[in-house]
């Protein structure tokens, strides 16, 4: 079967940094796509899903428009929008294997400086979480006051929840900096900070909601050489 680049370079992540790694072969019989890998960081079973971000027609126009000119416009659609696809396709996949076994998670392989955006932090939060909204009091139209601002929070549009996607323990990004992991706050099976700890990796989790601001990435643990 033809490896992705995105799989190609995990498994040399991976064999670099010495986490036993093992293909998960598709059943044949039914066709049935399952997730790609088992891999056992310090030992630690986990399920991983690896998708490669993926240039649209619109972004490789952009691109070569780039390479003859020097210059052009890059980002179209709603912030999170691939890797929002993405997450519900994979999820699929990651459930029929880890359900309620072990932990999971998706790995998006982005390394393309052209199509960052899709996996930035901001990026990965909305499309877990949902998009930044503000909530504003408004005053009737006769008392001629400016909307006052209630609170900030993540609203619409999120893939993750605490009755949907429980599955996955997380969400990765990998590329030539190495693979960063955003934890899943709803996981039914939580991915624990030590598996991962000092073997080039950063992790980030949500932070406690501080009134009137958003929710932010927070890092925790701590990581090795790249």
């Amino acid at each position: 079967m033809h490896k992705t680049a995105g799989e190609t370079f995990f498994e040399q992540f991976c064999t670099n940094h010495k986490v036993r790694w093992e293909p998960i072969s598709t059943k044949a019989s039914s066709g049935e796509k399952t997730p790609d890998y088992a891999i056992y960081p310090n030992g630690t079973k986990v399920i991983a899903e690896v998708k490669d971000i993926q240039e649209s027609p619109t972004e490789r126009q952009q691109r070569e428009q780039f390479e003859r000119v020097g210059w052009s416009t890059f980002g179209s659609g709603k912030v999170g929008d691939r890797a929002r696809d993405i997450i519900g396709t994979a999820a699929k996949q990651l459930k029929r294997m880890a359900k309620g076994k072990c932990p999971a998670m998706i790995v998006f392989y982005n390394p393309s400086f052209l199509l960052r955006h899709h996996t930035e932090p901001h990026a990965i939060k909305a499309a877990m979480y949902g998009f930044d909204t503000l909530i504003l009091g408004l005053a009737p139209i006769y008392m001629r006051e400016k909307p006052r601002l209630i609170d900030r929070k993540s609203g619409s549009g999120r893939k993750m929840g605490n009755q949907f996607n429980t599955t996955i323990s997380a969400v990765a990004v990998l590329d030539d900096n190495g693979l960063t992991i955003y934890h899943n706050k709803f996981a039914a099976l939580p991915l624990s900070v030590e598996p991962f700890t000092g073997i080039a990796v950063r992790q980030f989790t949500i932070g406690e909601k501080q009134p009137g601001e958003f929710d932010m990435w927070q890092e925790i643990g701590s990581h090795g050489e790249r």
